[in-house]
């Protein structure tokens, strides 16, 4: 005898594969519909404006961690400072 979680995974299982080969071979008896182009487009335009916004958070998050990363005066001056104590021994 299966337990309950798994006799629920091979019920829901059964029933995909089938609604899945009803689909493929055709033997559905509802009539076919044909997808429509207004809610393709506003698929698509959702998902262009979600790619832009990522985009946009990503290339100012780079930009950001760049300039939080830039060398400040004070570094700067240490720097240069142990390149000419160097270049003095």
């Amino acid at each position: 005898m299966l337990y309950p979680d798994k006799q629920f995974f091979v019920i829901t299982f059964i029933l995909v594969v089938d609604t899945f080969f009803m689909h493929v071979t055709g033997d559905d008896t509802s009539p076919k519909q044909e997808p429509e182009l207004k809610y393709a487009a506003i698929g698509i335009g959702v998902g262009v404006l979600l790619s832009i916004c990522f985009l946009a958070i990503k290339i100012y998050m780079i930009k950001k961690h760049m300039l939080d990363n830039e060398q400040s005066e004070d570094s700067m001056r240490v720097f240069s400072r142990s390149i000419d104590a160097e270049s003095r021994t």
